[in-house]
């Protein structure tokens, strides 16, 4: 007898190899290829099918009728089912079957059909008349064993897996790819039931690629095995998998879905929607790749797009629980989601007939928990989660979810309980390893708890963090933002700061306390209840801590009062609006460019440069683009637009509904009227390139359709320039300031070119000749301000660097020089107004903000020396120059204890 190795459960996130983990012996002996060995039409009809070709090999089972007609029935309905035409299909088997009515192949492929689409009482008697004539009959056998499952009888189910466990271990040899097939397919099941993790190698190793054996072309012996990765997010076995499965069938329906799928895993929707297309176009109707559809409308927040999908699959089986829990979750969102499901009487209805169907309807609550977790409900999800675990105790997954769903919450202890428990059915499951050893490494943090916030932290590197961000979060953050938006959440907010442990950055456990995976883009996140942070004393490059935090607690306000119905953008919106300052550098300079190309988000696009981006520039476009359609409603609409469209949200209203409800505007009319004052903005922007971002070939293309064209020219000049080619950027550019002698880009180029033989005099008075006040190229007024300065001409550099920083008032260089010059020339006043400029632009600007501060106590201000050494150590909570500076000011305004406690630290 061979020992069956059988798969383990369905897990998240594993990374092992398959081969690691097969314990298993293999069969006694391997089978035989067979393909060569089967003589006669159906060969080759066989073959049509299995590549994809439907249409041919359907003629090809008709022709093939005489030599085997079950064989052949059974082969066209295979072949009508793949591209959807099911009716048809079905009409072909009742015909067969009043020919030939003791088939038990034809009542199997007619159970299949009647449990595909929900008639689980016609499927149950062709089972019993399948199994009446042939008791082993193993698709008859699988679609018994799904509908004891189906209709909760989990005893006999489980029962009906174990058989095929037996079967196996029964039969000596095998002949048929089908068999092992099914047979993986019922003792993965049983696996799963079982907690019998050990045993998924052998069934990815062995049994799935002994079909293949059977049967080269058998796609879907790939097909299966690279879904058993998928489930356990192994992504790059689960991609080499189902790219082999569609090299073998590039029409296969169930491949094309499986694909998108793993795409969704990673967020890439536009990848999973041509998947998708591909899948509905060659299948019409196939439920899985509805589901997969509507989960991509999900978490794009299109719930309304979701719910037409939903009810289109809903038609296909409307009894489908995996249909009917997204469905449900998604009546429950438009309706409006309270604690009382019983408001949103559609959600009511639905779980009521789930549950009269199906008194372990697990699956059902395991698909509802998981929508309200795309749809970021996440009280609901846990909910829901912890119901799916009471109905149905066999479900291996969600314990872990639950699980990582209350490390979300803060419900540490709980959240822990269900981890273990996790971890014990299925050691390999990364994220909730990687959330256990999060959660030891808690367990040795130290805890400050004020009356409003319990901050966990590292004592031995954070205790001043912690300390400073205890008393900033109170005192300062707590009731401004109360008050701001006009509610407290309930009990007290988790913060926890994460620094080095264990061979690990502390950016490494915020980002595995988050999602359970190595990396998050951030370093905060909020999920509604808790916050995590990256320790900045353990980052390469400080941040302004203070700014993070209250950017997170807008978030724990905001999604708590709107019952986390809140896009990400507009959550995100007020986060960075609460944060005050000006707009990044960074975010003008995207807007340069992006602007002019219409590469810009929209309300319908902007949520997924948040949830994953595609470049860490997309993420920062969506920041930039979430507060300018703040900043356009505040224009716009007036000064309280913003709580409107909050009170909108906490009404459970979608964004268009908002909008109308707000504003009295129609979406697109709303966006029309964003892109014009978002457009404004930024062609008062320059992105200040002295050559503009254009490949070396395409300039050359211009220059030589366009000769006389002084722009192309001087372009291709200045890149002439960079790669140090002189005589030809000079052959150039004399030519083109023979006929344009003011041409600033040409003169900026001609003078770099005076520079590079010494000819500092020249080059100055050319750009000193060629200057045009009014519109000044950025490049040349540059260089020529640093070439006065650089001569000792200080104020003629000033009034230069002035003139840029007026021309160009996004671009900080201009703010940087001038700062320069006056600290050269000890001009007191105008540096401290050009400094508190720069920290206005910088955030995380420390030295700035210490030379503020410094400066203030020297000239006795003392307020100002106060707020801009607090301004510092929130830059930098250990410097101990800022708080010394700090300390000084506290004496001064006669503040003794405060100045103690700087001193003392």
């Amino acid at each position: 007898m061979k020992p069956l190795a059988i798969f383990l459960a369905v897990l998240w996130g594993i990374v092992v190899s398959a081969a690691t983990l097969a314990q298993a012996a293999p069969p006694d002996e391997k089978p035989a290829d067979k393909t060569a060995e089967k003589p006669g039409p159906l060969v080759e009809a066989r073959r049509l099918f299995l590549s994809g070709n439907y249409a041919e090999a359907q003629d090809a089972y008709v022709a093939a009728a005489k030599a085997d007609p079950i064989a052949a029935v059974v082969g066209q309905v295979r072949c009508l089912t793949a591209t959807g035409k099911r009716e048809e299909a079905e009409v072909l088997l009742m015909t067969a079957l009043a020919d030939e009515p003791k088939s038990a192949a034809l009542h199997a492929e007619s159970a299949q059909q009647a449990f595909d689409r929900g008639d689980y009482a016609n499927a149950e008697q062709h089972v019993a008349a399948a199994l009446a004539f042939d008791v082993k009959c193993r698709l008859a056998r699988w679609i018994q064993a799904e509908l004891f499952r189906v209709q909760g009888k989990l005893d006999e189910a489980g029962k009906a897996y174990r058989w095929f466990v037996d079967d196996y271990n029964a039969t000596e040899q095998f002949d048929e790819p089908d068999d092992l097939y099914l047979i993986g397919l019922g003792a993965a099941q049983f696996a799963r039931w079982n907690r019998l993790s050990d045993q998924f190698g052998f069934l990815v190793n062995d049994l799935l690629p002994s079909a293949l054996e059977l049967d080269k072309q058998y796609w879907p012996a790939k097909l299966a095995s690279g879904r058993l990765f998928l489930e356990k997010y192994n992504e790059p076995e689960a991609g080499r998998d189902l790219k082999a499965a569609l090299t073998l069938n590039p029409q296969s329906a169930e491949v094309h879905t499986a694909l998108a799928e793993l795409s969704l895993q990673n967020y890439n929707l536009e990848a999973a929607k041509k998947s998708l297309a591909r899948a509905l176009e060659i299948h019409p109707g196939y439920v899985p790749a509805l589901l997969a559809t509507a989960d991509a409308h999900l978490m794009n927040f299109e719930t309304h797009e979701a719910i037409a999908v939903l009810e289109q699959a809903q038609k296909v089986n409307p009894v489908d629980e995996a249909t009917l829990g997204r469905l449900a979750a998604a009546y429950a969102v438009v309706d409006g989601w309270t604690d009382a499901a019983a408001q949103s009487t559609r959600f009511k209805k639905i779980v009521d007939d789930a549950n009269a169907r199906n008194p372990h309807a697990g699956e059902f609550y395991l698909a509802l928990a998981r929508t309200f977790d795309h749809t970021r409900r996440f009280p609901a999800a846990a909910q829901y989660y912890r119901t799916a675990t009471e109905k149905m105790p066999q479900l291996t997954t969600t314990r872990g979810e639950l699980g990582l769903m209350l490390m979300r919450l803060g419900e540490e202890v709980e959240a822990k309980k269900l981890l273990d428990e996790s971890f014990e059915i299925d050691p390999f499951n990364v994220r909730v390893s990687n959330m256990r050893k999060v959660l030891d490494v808690l367990s040795e943090y130290a805890i400050l708890e004020t009356k409003h916030f319990v901050i966990k932290f590292d004592r031995v590197q954070d205790e001043i963090l912690a300390r400073y961000a205890a008393k900033y979060l109170e005192e300062e953050v707590y009731p401004e933002l109360t008050k701001l938006y006009g509610f407290e959440p309930e009990g007290k907010s988790l913060f926890e700061i994460f620094n080095r442990s264990r061979n690990t950055n502390g950016h490494g456990w915020f980002s595995a306390r988050m999602v359970g995976l190595p990396y998050v883009g951030t370093v905060g996140a909020c999920a509604g209840k808790m916050v995590a942070l990256a320790s900045p004393n353990d980052m390469p490059q400080k941040f302004n801590w203070a700014r993070v935090l209250k950017h997170e607690f807008v978030h724990v306000l905001n999604l708590q009062q709107s019952r986390f119905n809140i896009p990400h953008w507009y959550t995100e919106a007020l986060a960075v609006e609460s944060e005050g300052g000006q707009r990044p550098a960074e975010w003008n300079q995207l807007l340069a460019e992006r602007v002019p190309k219409g590469e810009l988000f929209n309300l319908d696009t902007i949520n997924l440069g948040f949830v994953r981006p595609k470049t860490s520039l997309n993420w920062q476009m969506a920041y930039c683009q979430a507060q300018l359609y703040a900043q356009y409603m505040v224009k716009t609409y007036g000064d309280d637009a913003l709580a409107k469209m909050l009170a909108a949200y906490r009404d459970n209203l979608t964004t268009k509904e908002a909008l109308r409800r707000c504003f009295n505007v129609e979406q697109a009319t709303f966006e029309r009227g964003y892109l014009v004052f978002v457009r404004n903005i930024a062609k008062d922007l320059s992105t200040a390139s002295p050559t503009d971002e254009i490949a070396f070939s395409q300039l050359m293309r211009q220059h030589r359709e366009k000769p006389d064209d002084p722009e192309a020219a001087s372009q291709l000049a200045a890149v002439y320039l960079q790669q140090e080619k002189y005589p030809e950027a000079r052959k150039l550019i004399d030519v083109v300031l023979a006929k344009s002698p003011q041409h600033p880009r040409a003169n900026y180029v001609r003078a770099r070119l005076h520079l590079v033989v010494g000819e500092e005099s020249e080059a100055v008075a050319r750009l000193d000749d060629s200057l045009d006040r009014e519109k000044p190229d950025a490049a040349a007024l540059t260089l020529l301000a640093s070439l006065k300065f650089k001569l000792g001409e200080a104020a003629a550099a000033e009034e230069l660097y002035a003139l840029g920083h007026k021309k160009f008032p996004h671009d900080p260089k201009w703010g940087k020089a001038l700062a320069k010059i006056y600290l050269v020339t000890k001009n007191e006043p105008k540096l401290a107004e050009s400094l508190e400029s720069l920290a206005r632009a910088d955030a995380d600007d420390l030295v700035v903000r210490k030379k503020l501060a410094a400066m203030a106590l020297d000239r006795e201000d003392y307020a100002q020396a106060r707020h801009w050494a607090t301004e510092a150590i929130y830059c930098d909570v250990l410097d101990a120059t800022a708080h010394r500076v700090l300390a000084e000011a506290f004496m001064k305004l006669e503040k003794p204890a405060e100045a103690m406690a700087e001193y003392e630290t």
